[in-house]
């Protein structure tokens, strides 16, 4: 095949098409929206989640009206019950009925006989009043009479007789085994009385066997109820759920069922509601429970019914519902097949183009421009696309070959200009020859790929030598070129024999002549001598240097003159100073001091003072580390300057 033709793919047959199988939307509408309106159809007849609601509030209705009617049954029967016992309180405390034994017998065997709940009934006087306690209670065939003297039971210890005295006022007792008297399991009603004339309390009890409390549950649900007394404790309790537990409060620990400690407590403060929670003992499931008052007695009633239970035609629903939503996903999936077919061998070409191109193979098509679907449309769309990235691949490819060479040539730049940099010390002192008064590191550290800075350091002559640092306006290429220039001038000009601030007028000069417009620079020119310290030194409007004394003063040293290459008359000055031993002259850049342009502050003098001040014992190649690291570290890495700086100082002869 020749070169750069293209290979077509070719994906079924041509010819007249209907409308609504050549156009994608059709095809989508028959395939996706009939099978889902038909199983939105269905889930909305089958509506399970509304079967469930209405049976949850059927629930609710029912086990409210329930829990209340059996309450109300037992509060009814117990009412016989404490009408009998307040009745014989009555005749007692009226004075009506001597307390000779027979008479007090014939009081509790009447109590007896007033409701067949009634197991037992007691008459009990305070012990130092001399009448004692008696008590009858129901057996097979009639009514048996005790005497507390005779079973040698200490009644006046027990809640049934000294709570109701303390409380002055009726009250039922916990469920308790009652023995030596009665010898069940029952609860007990009590009411004090006082005797006539006052002289001693007494108590008159109705005692019901806890067996007898019949409370008559039915639910075609099945379920549970219990009578749970004023402190939470269970009396009774029917139904198919059976209990382990003393109380209502026990179960609640024990189970952690949720809301049951807090409806509990409002049934012993005689309140009434339902709550929906979970029975971890039946993996979980979902419970109701309900409860109301048993009107005169403190105690509640309390039922419980597992949902599940109630949703079993609810359940059976949802089985015919999943039933048809199974039938309709295979209805679907059957549809959707058989259009992913019809739709995917299109696509398929289309990734196969996609796939070749991926690796490269840009001479691939569709061959599908006569399509005249959705996707035959995007298929001669991405063939244009195909055309016009071959065509441009081309030019990126140059553009990327000439980038690469002009990078090329740029790091060919940067590595002249890194060489033009003096070499680090001790090699320099090796090239330049022995100077035992001397030790200087320099660094130059870009903003981009090329500086505009420099610095140097080169003998004069055998006693001077010459320190140099020059900050070029601007950044990159075109401040690197002038750089270049700059340092050729310099090292054109600069004799022993000639004073720094001369050397800087002649540059000056030079470069001004030469008509670099808007090119200028900022220089420092030291001569150093380094067999005794003295350092003779101009500036032209480059920062001024500072003097590290050894004890750790830190000077500023004074300098004036103007920039170099500006203007033709400019005056520069030469300043003086001295290096003692273990001094050390710092030279730098703009770059220091003005870092940090979008701070609140810049770097500045007084901070590049302070941090050399606490550096100035440090070997200079340390030193300068160390400031250009706190430099970046100010400016959170970005300088946005050249930074440059070098360190010279003066070692011990």
């Amino acid at each position: 095949m020749p070169a750069g033709s293209v290979t077509p793919v070719r994906v079924g047959r041509r010819g007249f098409r209907p409308p609504w199988r050549a156009r994608l939307h059709w095809r989508l509408i028959l395939a996706i929206g009939i099978p889902l309106v038909l199983v939105e159809g269905l889930r909305m007849v089958v509506g399970y989640q509304d079967d469930r609601a209405e049976a949850q509030k059927q629930v609710r209705a029912y086990l409210t009206e329930v829990t209340q009617h059996h309450a109300e049954a037992v509060a009814s029967r117990l009412a016989q019950v404490m009408q009998a016992t307040r009745t014989g309180a009555w005749f007692l405390a009226s004075g009506q009925v001597p307390y000779d034994h027979a008479s007090l017998r014939a009081v509790v065997a009447g109590v007896v006989e007033q409701s067949p709940l009634i197991y037992g009934s007691a008459v009990a006087f305070a012990p130092a009043s001399g009448h004692g306690a008696y008590y009858a209670r129901r057996i097979a065939g009639g009514i048996e009479r005790i005497d507390y003297a005779g079973r040698g039971v200490d009644y006046s210890r027990q809640d049934w007789y000294t709570h109701p005295l303390q409380q002055g006022s009726p009250w039922w007792s916990p469920p308790y085994f009652d023995r030596g008297i009665g010898e069940a399991r029952m609860v007990t009603y009590s009411v004090p009385w006082t005797t006539a004339g006052g002289k001693a309390a007494a108590v008159l009890t109705a005692d019901i066997e806890v067996g007898t409390l019949d409370i008559d549950w039915s639910s075609p649900w099945g379920g549970a109820t219990r009578i749970v007394d004023a402190q939470g404790h269970y009396i009774a309790e029917a139904g198919d759920v059976p209990t382990r537990f003393d109380g209502v409060f026990d179960a609640a620990k024990a189970l952690g069922i949720v809301g049951l400690d807090a409806a509990a407590r409002d049934m012993v403060q005689g309140g009434s509601g339902i709550l929906r929670t979970h029975d971890p003992r039946a993996d979980g499931q979902a419970v109701w429970v309900s409860w109301a008052p048993i009107s005169g007695t403190g105690w509640s009633l309390m039922a419980l019914l597992y949902e599940d239970r109630v949703l079993a035609s609810a359940r059976e629903q949802l089985l015919h519902q999943i039933l048809l939503s199974l039938s309709a996903l295979v209805l679907v999936l059957v549809t959707l097949v058989w259009v992913t077919r019809r739709l995917t061998r299109p696509l398929d070409s289309l990734r196969r183009v996609a796939r070749a191109v991926r690796h490269g193979d840009h001479t691939q098509r569709t061959g599908m421009a006569l399509s005249r679907d959705e996707i035959g449309q995007f298929a001669h769309a991405f063939d244009a696309m195909l055309d016009d990235l071959q065509a441009t691949q081309a030019e990126r490819l140059h553009e990327a070959e000439r980038r690469q060479r002009i990078e090329g040539e740029l790091a060919t730049a940067r590595e002249i200009q890194r060489r033009l940099l003096p070499p680090d010390w001790p090699e320099w002192s090796r090239r330049a020859g022995p100077t035992p008064g001397l030790e200087f590191h320099g660094l130059c550290e870009p903003a981009t790929l090329m500086s505009g800075d420099f610095y140097d350091v080169f003998m004069l002559d055998g006693e001077c030598v010459a320190l140099v640092v020059a900050d070029v306006c601007g950044k990159g290429a075109a401040a690197a070129l002038y750089m270049a220039i700059v340092y050729t001038r310099l090292r054109d000009f600069a004799r022993a024999d000639r004073s720094p601030a001369q050397t800087l007028a002649a540059i000056n000069r030079s470069l001004v002549e030469e008509g670099h417009d808007g090119m200028f620079v900022t220089l420092f020119l030291g001569h150093y001598h380094w067999r005794d310290g003295r350092l003779t030194y101009a500036c032209a409007g480059h920062p001024p240097p500072l003097l590290a004394r050894a004890g750790g003063a830190v000077e500023l040293l004074e300098v004036r003159g103007g920039l170099v290459g500006a203007f033709v008359d400019i005056d520069y000055a030469d300043a003086t100073a001295v290096l003692a031993p273990g001094d050390t002259l710092l030279a730098y850049s703009d770059g220091i001091t003005e870092a940090g342009l979008d701070r609140d502050a810049l770097y500045g003098i007084a901070r590049l003072q302070d941090r050399l001040g606490e550096l100035a014992t440090s070997p200079t190649p340390a030193l300068c580390d160390a400031l250009v690291a706190d430099v970046l570290a100010y400016a959170d890495d970005a300088p946005g300057d050249d930074i440059t700086l070098l360190a010279v100082r003066r070692t011990p002869a």
